[in-house]
């Protein structure tokens, strides 16, 4: 279980997050959500040990592993992509090398009813435990699988991560999180450079995760398809709502439609309150009751309900004159980049009042047609 205790952050006179609390337990599958610059990004630091907090602590515990997919990932350049997403596995390494140690000791020692004996075979199978869920006997095929999910093919495998865009590069960095099977697994927008293959593929790894995972993520369907608690931050508190995203937003209505009611109410006792301090303080032998009314009105914690963002866009197309019935037509059209054949003998006829997607894989044809 991990512990967020009363974390306070204040930057010059915000205050973003106020003294929240909350806790993680195993197997957790939370929607992190709130408006922009509310502090999810901040809160997933805190929690990640990238940042500290003013006031309050992070607790989980000491074995615990935790990965952290933020917006400013660096991968290093000069290794190809299957050596990168290998390097998830420097803990398989670290804990098939500390296995090795304790069977050694145990061979030797006698003092099998000391303590030390018993924390070294306590220590033994709590490695052995992580080591067969990192799947420490398969390490290659489970790299490949993964990456495999997020869309790369067997050619990407030899490429240096050098030659891919920021977009692939946060894939890779994916998948060595995925490989690694932390505990606490945080994702900050995972699905930003993800196709819709490749983020149906995240949906049903993280469906069977293990561990407990906080995501931010702006793609509705994605957060309803994995999580089933959602985490809202709003004027530095945090709601908790025991649903996934589309429940929430049923039941965060009710909750504003109550607290804006309450805060109403609680207005209407403040106008009150203020108006009986001014009729007091006119009056010499009233003045001692009006200011006792008075700390006890600056003592009211004020009920506040963050404004609902309602501004749409408005976009007006001018009129344009009537096509022709058929308004765009092709014939046997090829489009190559070298050895790769994007488009292939391609013919079509696009008639007026037609719609039409075009629907594939990142880095597929769809990105050269012609416009």
């Amino acid at each position: 279980m991990l512990t967020a205790a009363n974390i306070f952050i204040k930057y010059g006179d915000r205050t973003l997050l106020d003294r929240v609390s909350f806790t993680i337990g195993d197997k957790e599958r939370i929607g992190l959500v709130g408006r922009n610059g509310a502090g999810k990004s901040t809160l997933l630091k805190v929690i990640a040990g990238n940042v500290k907090p003013d006031d309050g602590n992070i607790q989980r515990p000491t074995a615990s592993t935790l990965g952290f997919l933020h917006q400013d990932m660096s991968i290093p350049k000069g290794k190809t992509v299957m050596d990168e997403a290998m390097t998830a596995f420097d803990e398989t390494k670290r804990i098939e090398k500390r296995l090795a140690e304790i069977h050694k000791e145990l061979e030797v020692r006698t003092d099998y009813e000391s303590d030390a004996y018993m924390d070294l075979l306590t220590e033994m199978s709590d490695l052995d435990h992580h080591f067969h869920l990192l799947d420490g006997v398969n390490t290659q095929g489970e790299a490949e699988k993964i990456l495999k999910g997020l869309g790369f093919k067997q050619s990407d495998f030899t490429r240096l991560t050098d030659e891919f865009s920021g977009g692939w590069q946060m894939r890779i960095e994916l998948a060595k999180m995925l490989l690694q099977r932390p505990d606490f697994l945080l994702l900050d927008e995972p699905t930003n450079h993800l196709d819709i293959e490749s983020i149906i593929w995240l949906e049903e790894f993280l469906q069977g995760y293990e561990g407990s995972v906080i995501v931010i993520s702006h793609d509705k369907t994605f957060l309803d398809n994995v999580t089933k608690r959602t985490v809202e931050i709003e004027l530095g508190k945090v709601y908790d709502y025991k649903a996934n995203y589309s429940k929430y937003v049923e039941l965060r209505a009710e909750r504003r439609e109550k607290m804006s009611a309450a805060a109403n109410n609680q207005q209407k006792v403040i106008d009150q309150m203020e108006r009986t301090i001014s009729r007091f303080m006119a009056k010499a032998n009233k003045t001692t009751m009006a200011q006792s009314m008075q700390k006890k009105l600056d003592k009211i914690d004020r009920i506040e309900v963050d404004e609902v963002d309602t501004s749409t866009m408005n976009i007006h197309w001018p009129d344009c004159p009537r096509s022709g019935v058929i308004v765009a037509e092709v014939k046997d059209l090829s489009k190559s980049y070298g050895a790769l054949n994007v488009l292939n003998h391609v013919d079509l006829t696009l008639e007026r009042g037609h719609g039409w997607r075009l629907w594939g894989k990142t880095g597929w044809a769809r990105r050269h047609w012609p416009r």
